[in-house]
Parts: C-alpha cells; sequence; structure tokens
C-alpha cells in the first residue's frame, strides 16, 4: 500500500494546523508550562492554527494529578490544551480500525499494535501521527517530559517557531530550506544513561556500539567523516544546519510527511525503536535541519540516583534488545539505500515494500544477531569483575536481568520487527481512515 507523496511544490495552507504533542508517564509540570510557553508565543508569531495534545500513559493517580494540572496551567495561559486519555485513544482505535476497512487479520494486528503495553517509545508518536492526520495537521511537533524547551533571549524565538518556519512543503524563499525534520540536541543528562560502565572503561561502550555496526569503527575513525556544513542564521542568536551525524534528538524535534509513510515500532523495551521515521529520512536523502535552541534533559531523583534496582535492570535489557535491532537496521539502512527509487516511485511511498525490505534484512541476520546478545552480556560480565562498591552492584543487577533473557532477546527482536513491518503495511490505510473521520468531524478532536 501507498501513502500519497505530497507535492515538492505545493506551499502549507495560509492557515496551517501543526499538532504540538507531549506524550508522559510521569508527572511533567516543568516540561508542561515549557511547551505551553512555546505554543503560546508560536500562536502570537503565526497564524497557523497551534494544537497542542497531552498523550498520557500514566497510572490511574498520576494521571489524575497531571489532569488538574494541565486545567490551572491552561487557564493561567488562556491556552487549550487537549489530553489524551488510555480510555480515549482506545475509543479512536476502535473507530479507525473499522474505518479502514481492514481483512480480519489485519485488525486484529493493527488492534494489537496500536494498544501495546507501557513501555513502548514508538506508541506516543504513532498516536500523534493519526490523531494529526484527523486534524488535517501539516506537521508533528514532539516535546517529551523529561526535556525542557528554551526561548531565544534576543529574538523572543521558540524552537516551535523554527520548526513551523521551517517545515514548509515548498522552501520559505528567505532561508532556502526544504525540510522534513527539525529538531535540536540536549543539555544535561545523557539520554542513553550508561554512567556505570564508562566509569569502568570507556573502552566498554566502544565495544558495545561496535557489535551492531556492519563494520565497526576503529578509535582513529570516531570522529565523523562527514563534511562541515555550513549554519544559517535565522533570527537573532538562532541558527540552524543540515544534520549528516544524527544529533537531532526526537524528544525535541517535529517532523513532517515522513510519519504519514511509515510509524514507528511499537513493541514495547527496546531503545531507540521511536527513530525510524528519522532514520528514513536520512536513507532517502530528504533533509533533516539541527538548531541551536537546545533542549535541556532532566532525570527523575530516582533514576539520577540509581536507586532503582527493577528500572536498572529494564533499562539494562532495552539496551540490549536496541543493539540487536541496530545491527539488523543497518543491513536494512543498505537496502533502503539501493532501492530508494522503487520507494518513491509512482508519486508516493512504497509502505509495503519498505516492511517487506527490513522483513528480509532481518533473516540475513539471525545468527549475528545471537553473537551480538551473547557478547554483550559478557561485557557487562567483564564490567562487574572490573569494578567495586556500589557501581559494582548495580552492574551486578544489570547482568542478572540480562543473562535472564540473553537467549530470548534475539526472537523478542526479530518479532518486533515483523510487528513493525506487518503495521508499516497498514499504515496508508490507517492513516487515511483517520483523516476521512478528521474530515467527517470538522477536524476537531473531542477528548
Amino acid at each position: 500500500m501507498r501513502t500519497p507523496f505530497r507535492p515538492e511544490h505545493n506551499d502549507v495552507p495560509e492557515k496551517a494546523t501543526r499538532l504540538v504533542y507531549l506524550p508522559t508517564n510521569r508527572p511533567f509540570e516543568a516540561a508542561l508550562r515549557s511547551v505551553v510557553a512555546e505554543t503560546v508565543a508560536a500562536r502570537a508569531h503565526s497564524d497557523d492554527d497551534v494544537r497542542l495534545l497531552v498523550i498520557d500513559d500514566c497510572s490511574p493517580e498520576v494521571s489524575r494529578d497531571n489532569g488538574e494540572l494541565v486545567r490551572r496551567v491552561g487557564h493561567e495561559h488562556s491556552c487549550s490544551i487537549q489530553v489524551l486519555t488510555p480510555d480515549r485513544w482506545r475509543r479512536f482505535v476502535a473507530d479507525i480500525v473499522k474505518a479502514a476497512q481492514l481483512p480480519a487479520h489485519d485488525k486484529a494486528a493493527a488492534w494489537a499494535s496500536l494498544l501495546p503495553p507501557s513501555g513502548s517509545y514508538g506508541a506516543g508518536p504513532n498516536k500523534a501521527a493519526l490523531i494529526a492526520a484527523f486534524m488535517g495537521a501539516v506537521s508533528v511537533h514532539r516535546r517529551d517530559s523529561d526535556q525542557l524547551t528554551k526561548v531565544d533571549d534576543t529574538s523572543g524565538c521558540s524552537p516551535l517557531d523554527i520548526e513551523t518556519r521551517l517545515l514548509r512543503t515548498e522552501p520559505a524563499p528567505d532561508e532556502g530550506i526544504d525540510a522534513y525534520c527539525v529538531g535540536t540536541s540536549l543539555t544535561g543528562q545523557a539520554t542513553r544513561d550508561r554512567r556505570d560502565l564508562h566509569h569502568v572503561s570507556a573502552d566498554l561502550l566502544h565495544r558495545i556500539d561496535d557489535l551492531s555496526r556492519l563494520t565497526p569503527l576503529t578509535h582513529r575513525s570516531r570522529r565523523s567523516d562527514h563534511p562541515e556544513v555550513t549554519a544559517k542564521r535565522i533570527t537573532g542568536g538562532v541558527r540552524v544546519k543540515r544534520d549528516l551525524t544524527g544529533a537531532v534528538e526526537m524528544g525535541a524535534a517535529a517532523l513532517r510527511t515522513v510519519y504519514t509513510w511509515i510509524p514507528e515500532m511499537p513493541a514495547a523495551g527496546i531503545l531507540g525503536s521511536d527513530y525510524f521515521q528519522k532514520g528514513l529520512l536520512y536513507q532517502l536523502e530528504l533533509p533533516v535541519y539541527h538548531h541551536n535552541l537546545r533542549a535541556h534533559h532532566v532525570y527523575e531523583d530516582w533514576r539520577s540516583q540509581q536507586s532503582n534496582d527493577h528500572h536498572l535492570g529494564w533499562y539494562a535489557v532495552a539496551e540490549l534488545r536496541y543493539s540487536v535491532l541496530r545491527y539488523h537496521w543497518n543491513v536494512f539502512n543498505e537496502s533502503l539505500q539501493s532501492c530508494r527509487g522503487l520507494l518513491l516511485a509512482g508519486g508516493g511511498f512504497n509502505s509495503a515494500l519498505y516492511g517487506s525490505l527490513f522483513i528480509e534484512a532481518l533473516e540475513r541476520g539471525t545468527r549475528q544477531a545471537c553473537d551480538i546478545a551473547r557478547e554483550f552480556v559478557s561485557i557487562y560480565r567483564q564490567a562487574v569483575a572490573a569494578s567495586t562498591t556500589d557501581v559494582r552492584h548495580r552492574l551486578a543487577v544489570r547482568v542478572r536481568a540480562l543473562e535472564a533473557v540473553m537467549d530470548r532477546t534475539p526472537d523478542y527482536v526479530g518479532a518486533a520487527i515483523r510487528e513493525f513491518a506487518e503495521l508499516a503495511r497498514m499504515w496508508p490505510a490507517l492513516i487515511n481512515a483517520s483523516a476521512q473521520i478528521g474530515s467527517q468531524h470538522g477536524r476537531l478532536l473531542h477528548t
């Protein structure tokens, strides 16, 4: 199935709908206030219809407290904020699966993929993509609940201002930038928390990363081989440049078009599984831009102190799965590059071909995936042997969790890829069904 390809030289409507969404599974007052500040500023600077949606995946108690916070902050700033609760999402899924007129087997598969268990990094982006189709939005703007954005002191420009300015289906004449993704990088705590492994040896980190590379890097070649890209000044102190190295973090970034072509991976507990849309842009050589208004990443107290043994084990397992996934992904990327013309042939994107190419890549890498899982755990065992005191305890917690899943990890990741490929095949029908329902309801989402 194909997702209609938006013509390259059709400009965004004069009054475009932009969906800003904040997925959360925790208390999030600081993040909410920073997003509301961006949204209020963007509404003042533009005629665009900027809509703010909180995607709730919290426990009932936290949901209740967050709901009260949303009402209070919205009232303080005269800002309309909608909340998509799990119950409302379930009803929405029922509507779009029915409207998509899928065969019985596909209905069951779509239902399962769109209602994954908690811990799915791709769930929030997938909800946002389908809600954006319902609203007729031309772009989606993600703000994670552990990341805080800021406004440029000189110009008053916010990241949202930059994103809406550059995410157009025709390059803006004053910038000459044709972007499919606009985002930034982070200050503060690392998004991948590997402090204990680094404390033992930075070389262990490099060995972990090399496991999933098709050609492991030498220490000398770890610096980027990409040419230097000149930054372009937008306004005040704000500059943007083409991102060729993966600097843009999706928790503070925005997309156009590509989220209608493919979903993100819905499987729970795999790091990096919400980066497939941006990754596809790189393989198709469609521009990703980085701006310098960096967001600030913060840890909750228990994560900062590494005081939760259950989370230590869960996160280590999620990283192990990512290491296996990343190998298959790298093989897959080679196929995407060689099939770029086929994927974009006929005036649309071939979502079914995308999925089938991933399955082929998976089948070619089955044996290597088993080796990666075993070597990953071996590296962590070496780290335990080389460490002492609290670091040794935390690494040992991780090793116990890794040993419990090591042999099952290749199959878990393989099943996640197959599920993702199936959802990609169905994605155009689901996007179109959501857009159809939205047109019947005046593009207004009632939560």
